[in-house]
Order: C-alpha cells, then sequence, then structure tokens
C-alpha cells in the first residue's frame, strides 16, 4: 500500500517547537512573579530573623551578662574571631529558613512538580548556608570599626536600638543575600520537574506559558 504524506508526517519524531515572543514574555513574567513572591515570603523570613536576632541578644545580655561584640572563639589560630554577634545569626537563620521554605515551598513555587519535602529541605538549607556565609561576611564589615564600609561609631554607638551595630550588619547581610537564594532556590531546590515522564530539563515552562502544540487529525 503506497505511502501517504499523513502517514509520513506521523512517523516523524516531535521535536520541542522554539517559544514564541509570547511565549517568552509569560515566562518573564511569570519568573519576575515569583521573584517578587520570593521577597514578600523573604521579607517576613527577614522579620523572623531579625525577631530571633534581638531575642538571642537580649538573653545572652540580660540573662549571662555577654555582649554581643565579645569573641566567642577564635578561628583556627589566626587573627579572625567567631564573636557572639556571628552566634546569634546563625540562631536567626535557622528558625527564618525552617519558615521561609514552608512558605516558599507552598506558595513562591506552588504548582510545581516537587520532590518530597524531605529531599527539598536539605536543598534549601543548604543554599541557605551559602546565603547565610554572605550574611556573616557582610555584618563583619558592616560591624568591624576598621573596615572601609563600617558604620561610623559616632552614629552607630549601641546607645539604643536603633544605633546597635550588630542589628544594622545583621540587616543589611540578609538584604545581600536575597538576589543570591532567589537564584539557587529557583535553579536547584524548587526547579520544576516537569510531568512524570517527562524529563526534569524542560519542565520549566509547563507552569509559566500555555502549551500550543496540537495533535495531529487522525
Amino acid at each position: 500500500m503506497p505511502e501517504t504524506p499523513n502517514d509520513h508526517t506521523k512517523l516523524q519524531p516531535r521535536t520541542a517547537a522554539k517559544p514564541t515572543p509570547a511565549e517568552r514574555l509569560a515566562r518573564s513574567k511569570a519568573i519576575a512573579r515569583q521573584f517578587v513572591r520570593f521577597g514578600l515570603v523573604g521579607a517576613s523570613g527577614f522579620v523572623v530573623n531579625q525577631a530571633v536576632f534581638v531575642l538571642a541578644k537580649k538573653f545572652f545580655d540580660r540573662g549571662f551578662g555577654i555582649d554581643d561584640l565579645e569573641v566567642l572563639f577564635q578561628l583556627l589560630n589566626t587573627q579572625w574571631n567567631m564573636r557572639w554577634y556571628h552566634l546569634f545569626s546563625v540562631l536567626a537563620f535557622l528558625v527564618a529558613n525552617v519558615w521561609n521554605f514552608v512558605l516558599n515551598r507552598y506558595w513562591t513555587f506552588k504548582g510545581h512538580h516537587k520532590q518530597p519535602w524531605w529531599i527539598q529541605l536539605p536543598q534549601f538549607m543548604a543554599v541557605g548556608v551559602f546565603g547565610l556565609l554572605i550574611t556573616l561576611a557582610v555584618s563583619t564589615l558592616v560591624v568591624h570599626t576598621n573596615s572601609p564600609i563600617g558604620l561610623p561609631e559616632d552614629i552607630f554607638d549601641n546607645s539604643t536600638g536603633l544605633r546597635t551595630r550588630s542589628y544594622w550588619g545583621n540587616f543589611i547581610g540578609v538584604i545581600v543575600a536575597v538576589p543570591a537564594n532567589f537564584l539557587f532556590n529557583k535553579l536547584w531546590t524548587f526547579r520544576n520537574k516537569g510531568p512524570k515522564g517527562a524529563g526534569g530539563s524542560e519542565g520549566h515552562a509547563a507552569d509559566v506559558a500555555p502549551k500550543t502544540e496540537t495533535e495531529e487529525p487522525k
């Protein structure tokens, strides 16, 4: 029986269509929307972070007479030291990161074909550790009086809450770490795996642009 053009077409493997300008725009808008949501979650997480930081500082200050700028321990016989405010930053990070994980999983990146939470949480915390290192580095530079970006001592003299150097150091450090956290969580922790059996690399676009492919007439 002679082969018809339709039969020949059906035998050809389908290739992914190049996204149209409208699809690219839709994807860009979706990513922007995710970034805004991520920022809102981050803002709420920042409030949690700062609250834990302030409570930890006040607890150790009033309960044990520990100043947040005191040396906690020296780093491997170097000139660098871990100070108490670094410890407060770590405690604040742990609480705020769990808060952020729940909101990002069920709101910012909702609709993605997710891995189980016990797989995503360690990934989210690993990304958070990277952000924590940024926060600690920036806060150290901001708090240290000899740093080129150190806060002026005549203004930030720790006389009131708004003049407390470690509060501002933690605040600025968290803000600087937000873009890096979003990028790594978008591309790794909450990346869209796509429908089951469809493979993961192309799965991103499923939730940002409607499919335009039509079936061949039977």
